[in-house]
């Protein structure tokens, strides 16, 4: 020991000569050593607790931190979740209403090629009877002008009931006339239906 504190005071000179001074004091009394070991240890041990606490501060601020930043992107996320949910139902009245607004139009259209048809079966049918009434007056007259000789072939000949004949030409029955004219006016307006509800918007409002 001896040895070990003559080679201190030699190296450190008289930093050292004070060192060996209170070395030999603390070992004079290892009661003196003790409580400088015990001294030093509750230092240390502040220290520790100290470097623990600011740890300890330190993330709970950073917990805090990041808690905030969760609830901040929590709000965003259901700020976006009803936002999504206003949109499918604004769209979904949209759809509704353009449903609606097509099923009118077709309704419109529909009436009025309705209205229109009838109308026009009517004139057709009139017109045919009238064609007829024509066409029948006038192979009258023929054959009265050339006495029993053969009548003037008519634009809308007709074929009576039964067997035809002498004087008469047939060409179609007068049944076969009318379902041919309704059948015509009906095509007509199918396909005017048809074009009319082809031209409705269905995406959306004109």
């Amino acid at each position: 020991m001896k040895g070990l504190l003559t080679a201190i005071r030699l190296i450190f000179g008289v930093a050292g000569q004070l060192l060996v001074e209170v070395a030999r004091w603390l070992l004079a009394d290892l009661r003196r050593l003790a409580i400088v070991v015990l001294i030093a240890l509750c230092i240390w041990f502040h220290g520790q607790a100290s470097s623990n606490r600011d740890l300890a501060q330190s993330r709970k601020a950073q917990a805090g931190r990041w808690y905030q930043t969760f609830r901040t992107q929590k709000a965003e996320m259901l700020k976006l979740v009803g936002l999504i949910r206003e949109a499918r139902r604004e769209a979904a009245n949209k759809d509704r209403e353009n449903d609606a607004r097509v099923q009118r139009e077709w309704n419109a259209h529909l009436q009025e090629v309705t209205n229109d048809y009838r109308t026009d079966v009517v004139a057709a049918r009139a017109e045919l009877a009238r064609r007829l009434r024509d066409a029948s007056q006038r192979s009258s007259a023929g054959s009265a002008a050339s006495g029993s000789g053969t009548a003037a072939l008519s634009s809308l000949s007709t074929l009576s009931a039964g067997t035809v004949r002498p004087g008469e030409t047939a060409i179609v029955d007068v049944a076969d006339l009318g379902i041919g004219t309704d059948n015509t006016v009906t095509l007509e307006h199918l396909i005017d239906a048809w074009k009319r509800a082809a031209a409705i918007d269905v995406n959306g409002q004109r």
